[in-house]
């Protein structure tokens, strides 16, 4: 599937894709077809890029509303897309040069690749054809390391981003209801299949300024009485 059919962020993805999205993690909601075509497929890269673009959505989404609470969890959720992303990387990496004949020019090229964009320099020399056999076996372990790097780091932040199934249940976001309560709030109509994300915090916004407003009102009668 083309990338090109899909929302592109912040300013146009509707409200009720982004939050099938963080509901489910079906990275499909971000394609336009989705509703028509269920069993759309995407490839690693599709999966990737997605992934990539609902973290900057987040982002975007949290920075618009200051909405404090929540960037300890994506702090923590985006550094372990970071860590799945370069696991990703070496690894199909290392998938590459493993079959590579020693000495040739693609194999350096793989061994520059490591050292300058994955940080795996590795100080010996390579010259005969056991060199290369110990290089490979150190990268093996570097990967390897780096693996259960990630695992302890989705470990130490399981009770964050994999709450208690019951618990999340019960918390699950009803956009219905809250889009129900907006309308009553704001008195206009909302189409959660269309109204972009930043439309929605935007309303979200306001709603909580009227709520602010009719409390002050409210507690000015009060001290007249």
């Amino acid at each position: 599937m083309g990338l090109n059919k899909t929302y592109l962020g912040f300013d146009d993805i509707p409200v009720n894709n982004f939050y099938k999205i963080a509901e489910t993690g079906d990275l499909r909601w971000f394609y336009k077809s989705f509703y028509e075509d269920r069993g759309l497929k995407m490839s690693e890269s599709e999966t990737l890029n997605l992934a990539e673009r609902y973290k900057s959505i987040y982002d975007d989404r949290i920075k618009y509303t200051n909405d404090v609470k929540s960037t300890e969890y994506y702090r923590k959720l985006n550094e372990v897309s970071d860590l799945k992303a370069k696991l990703f990387r070496i690894s199909c990496a290392f998938d590459v040069i493993i079959d590579l004949e020693p000495k040739s020019e693609i194999f350096l090229k793989y061994v520059e690749y490591f050292k300058d964009y994955e940080f795996f320099t590795y100080t010996k020399r390579l010259k005969f054809n056991k060199d290369f056999l110990d290089y490979i076996n150190w990268l093996r372990l570097k990967v390897k390391g780096f693996k259960t790097k990630v695992a302890i780091t989705e470990s130490n932040y399981s009770d964050i981003l994999k709450p208690n199934l019951t618990e999340s249940q019960n918390n699950k976001f009803d956009i219905v209801k809250e889009k129900v309560l907006l309308q009553e709030s704001l008195s206009i109509a909302i189409n959660i299949y269309t109204c972009p994300l930043i439309e929605w915090c935007a309303m979200v916004l306001r709603a909580e300024e009227k709520s602010i407003e009719s409390k002050k009102q409210l507690d000015k009668i009060k001290n007249k009485k």
